[in-house]
């Protein structure tokens, strides 16, 4: 049962939309008496998304907002306002209808691009990513995800705000990686060694460039490619001369050794000492999972059950 408060918002919302209503039924003769209407009614329409807001009735105030929106956007030409209120809409719908957050974004990412707002425009990419990322059933989403988190990337980039950039790269690449069927591990591995390279050129961030390194040989071995991996790692301690003798550099050429010589134990042994200190994050268990699996029945070893197999 709604609060007190609930329900005199949602009247407030509701007297607020009514005059809006009302407002843009008016006749009007002159331009600008036709101008101030359409201004008033967006401004009302404003004022019960922000009560409906406040009562935490999230789809009428996305509905009012993207009315407000539509005003500032088609009648009046505003398309600061019209953004504004396509972002503050997508946020109302987020919690409970994110096909319509969604599509509340996309609209106010396409008029900040068109103003050159392109970091607001790249936040809001990413949220969509996020969107798509939560709601994932398949590869479709999965693509949809990938697909604007690389918008993001890319509208970082153009406003030079590289670190968010990354983050948004290395997204994509866990996408490719771990939630398409079949993943697309080359595509994966290239990503993560430019984000690595990159790394290299900033003192702050040049011992980032290790784990991203490792994450690129990861995915040539969940690919099978154990002479891509190795071919890899060459590359990186040419760039990197600290990559072979750091703990990532080492593990993945354990790794790559225990894969050309069918060493299910050695593999296991090697995962075991590198989580004792570096605790194996979710996308690296389950990619090693797949790559001991190969290591397993390449050696004619067999597996009983997928339950049964584990990395240590």
């Amino acid at each position: 049962m709604a609060s007190m408060v609930s329900r005199q918002q949602r009247a407030k919302g509701e007297t607020f939309s009514a005059e809006a209503e009302k407002e843009l039924k008016k006749s009007s003769w002159f331009a600008s008496s036709t101008e101030q209407k359409y201004e008033n009614a967006a401004e009302l329409f404003e004022k019960a998304a922000n009560a409906f807001k406040v009562g935490a009735f999230g789809d009428e105030a996305g509905n009012a907002y993207t009315r407000a929106a539509d005003l500032y956007r088609d009648k009046l030409k505003n398309m600061g306002q019209a953004s504004k209120c396509l972002s503050n809409a997508g946020a109302c719908y987020k919690k409970d209808n994110p096909t319509e957050a969604i599509a509340s974004y996309r609209s106010a990412i396409t008029l900040l691009c068109d103003n050159g707002r392109l970091t607001q425009a790249a936040k809001l990419s990413k949220e969509v990513a996020e969107l798509f990322e939560q709601e994932i059933e398949g590869n479709e989403t999965a693509a949809l995800a990938v697909e604007s988190y690389q918008q993001a990337a890319e509208l970082f980039e153009m406003e030079r705000a590289n670190s968010q950039a990354s983050t948004c790269k290395a997204k994509v690449a866990e996408l490719l990686s771990a939630a398409m069927d079949p993943p697309d591990l080359i595509r994966a591995a290239k990503i993560y060694e430019d984000l690595g390279k990159q790394c290299l050129d900033n003192n702050l961030l040049k011992y980032n460039a290790k784990g991203y390194f490792l994450q690129a040989v990861l995915c040539h071995l969940g690919n099978g490619d154990s002479i891509a991996a190795s071919q890899a790692t060459q590359r990186y301690d040419s760039w990197d001369y600290t990559f072979g003798d750091s703990r990532e550099g080492k593990f993945g050429s354990s790794l790559i050794e225990c894969l050309e010589n069918f060493d299910s134990e050695g593999f296991a042994t090697a995962c075991f000492e590198f989580d004792r200190i570096t605790k194996l994050d979710p996308w690296k268990t389950s990619l090693l999972v797949q790559i001991k699996r190969s290591v397993e029945s390449s050696g004619d070893d067999g597996l009983g059950d997928d339950d049964d197999v584990d990395l240590t």
